[in-house]
């Protein structure tokens, strides 16, 4: 869990919850333990984050909902206790602001302070997610002993993966997705999968990639769910077709907006984004260029 010590709680000053989210997901992928995650998004906005087949994720709400929990502090601590009984692994709360508007700052700090008694010599990680602003410097004074503030460790500069390699489908999935916090705005090229190299795991994994990449890749999901990785595979092969000439398209307009098309390009970006006319797209740049 990078340089996250077991045993101990941590905090995060919320910056990014893309960010946040990115490190949960890469967290998972790992395999190292459990990964529990309480968040203020429902599992359907979740989807394009993290693969909820990895994380165990409550989507934390006063609605009375499947997969959801109350912003209770009680039913809170019961859920993450019972989870650091067994196993290991890292648990995330997020909102912490949130539960403070509602609860008040003592009552939530006595909650870290509960979990930290049950963390004690446990192979689990807690993180607790907080907005640092909305401590005031009393608060931050006490937080920061009971839960020291940390930040996600920027990647270290990683060896260019050689295609021809022995290294497995899977693993230039993961590789790759691990760098996909810093390449949020732009579109890039991704390995392809080959026949021999699709999986459901594998075509989810990149599913997410490309969503945070901006691209509407809902045309890949019925993949996911079709009972031949035959018929999988050629459902995930003409989108990834199409998302390569995306790509393509997406890097020729760069060449137009540095020649002061903004608006067009603008529009024309946002249906490459979408993955729709293409064709039509492709023609007017090759006109303006």
């Amino acid at each position: 869990m990078s340089d996250l010590e077991m045993g101990y709680a941590h905090t995060l000053d919320l910056v990014s919850q893309d960010e946040m989210l990115a490190f949960v997901d890469a967290s998972s992928m790992r395999d190292e333990g459990h990964v529990l995650l309480l968040s203020r998004l429902p599992q359907r906005r979740l989807l394009e984050h993290v693969d909820l087949d990895k994380v165990e994720a409550y989507w934390v709400t006063s609605q009375d909902v499947n997969g959801a929990i109350q912003p209770s502090l009680d039913q809170i601590y019961d859920l993450v206790s019972k989870r650091l009984e067994n196993h290991t692994g890292l648990a995330v709360i997020e909102g912490i602001e949130w539960l403070i508007s509602i609860h008040g700052f003592s009552d939530v700090l006595n909650l870290v302070m509960r979990l930290k008694d049950s963390l004690h010599r446990k192979p689990w990680t807690l993180l607790l997610v907080v907005a640092g602003d909305v401590l005031n410097p009393v608060q931050y004074s006490q937080w920061q002993r009971e839960a020291p503030f940390w930040v996600i460790p920027k990647k270290a500069e990683s060896n260019i993966i050689d295609l021809e390699g022995n290294e497995t489908t899977t693993e230039h999935i993961k590789e790759e997705a691990l760098d996909e916090s810093e390449h949020h705005s732009s579109l890039s090229f991704l390995v392809r999968i080959p026949r021999e190299g699709y999986s459901v795991d594998v075509v989810r994994r990149r599913i997410l990639q490309w969503r945070r990449m901006g691209l509407d890749v809902s045309s890949a999901e019925p993949a996911l769910f079709q009972q031949s990785d035959d018929a999988g595979y050629e459902i995930y092969k003409s989108v990834e077709d199409k998302v390569r000439w995306a790509v393509e398209l997406d890097n020729r307009l760069d060449i137009l907006m540095e020649r002061g098309y903004v608006s067009e390009v603008t529009k024309m970006r946002f249906r490459v984004r979408q993955l729709t006319g293409l064709e039509s797209i492709e023609s007017r740049i090759d006109e303006l260029i």
